[in-house]
């Protein structure tokens, strides 16, 4: 699946940048006989509308008509990134610095593989979270998986 979704983000790709928009993830998975192509997308600036995604996923599926390459029966699905928005690349980090994050890591840090704190610093190698009042330094080739973590008004 993972050339699979190579491919589909190639193809995504001039698409995005000709409306100023940035994948922020891909997803390819399955559901039931079929396969699910999920794609979160957002604009550089501002946030994205569902008529923006709508737009999106028209283009793209006349693509991956033409193209072919997806030898099964599959779902399209274009959407905002949401509340809980997935970082996966330096600039995401960089750009939310300052945001509430929760952060999973494949090896232990500090005893621990998952944390949830202030994202304070971000460049291309690393980040450092404030957690429960202590710096912790996650080296981003470490990081399974990180996302924003919203908090509603109490």
């Amino acid at each position: 699946m993972m050339e699979l979704t190579t491919r589909v983000e190639a193809l995504a790709e001039p698409l995005l940048k000709e409306r100023v928009m940035e994948l922020v993830d891909l997803e390819v998975t399955r559901l039931g006989r079929k396969l699910l192509v999920r794609l979160f997308v957002d604009l550089v600036e501002g946030g994205i509308t569902v008529e923006d995604c709508a737009e999106l996923n028209r283009e793209l599926s006349r693509l991956l008509d033409v193209e072919d390459f997806i030898a099964e029966s599959y779902i399209l699905e274009v959407s905002s990134p949401g509340l809980n928005r997935r970082l996966r690349k330096p600039r995401d980090f960089q750009r939310f610095l300052q945001a509430k994050v929760k952060v999973e890591t494949g090896e232990k840090i500090q005893g621990r593989r998952r944390f949830r704190g202030l994202l304070i610093a971000a460049d291309d190698s690393q980040i450092t979270l404030q957690v429960n009042g202590e710096s912790v330094v996650i080296p981003l080739g470490g990081i399974v998986r990180a996302n924003l973590e919203y908090e509603f008004d109490k």
